[in-house]
């Protein structure tokens, strides 16, 4: 089961996670006279992860407090995510979270999000 920061905040439905290659930085120089180019290495600078899903509760009030427990890691700081198969990523800031969907009523209260996160290296 997914987690951020050890809490289960994305239990409540599916969801996905997409791994982006770390970024490499390269200064690439050419000088005249001289044939090809030479390319300075800068360092990785780290790497984009989008997750994808669906929350669901209960109740209106139960989804509000996901919500909630949600926005409140768009903070700055950096933190842990496990997704299913109990892989780590360490060192993530919440860039931005999104419900995508209004909350619809059904057998349950449930939305649509996504959240982007930078892996700094």
């Amino acid at each position: 089961m997914s987690s951020l920061d050890q809490h289960d905040i994305f239990g409540s439905g599916p969801h996905t996670i997409r791994v982006q290659s770390p970024q490499r930085q390269l200064d690439h120089r050419t000088f005249s006279g001289l044939d090809g180019e030479l390319v300075l290495d800068m360092g990785l600078r780290g790497r984009q992860i989008a997750q994808h899903g669906r929350l669901s509760a209960a109740t209106a009030s139960l989804l509000d407090d996901l919500l909630i427990a949600i926005e409140a890691t768009v903070d700055g700081q950096p933190h842990t995510l496990v997704d299913n198969y109990g892989r780590q990523y360490h060192n993530l800031v919440v860039e931005d979270f999104q419900p995508t969907t209004p909350v619809q009523h059904g057998r349950s209260f449930w939305c649509d999000y996504s959240i982007n996160y930078r892996q700094l290296i």
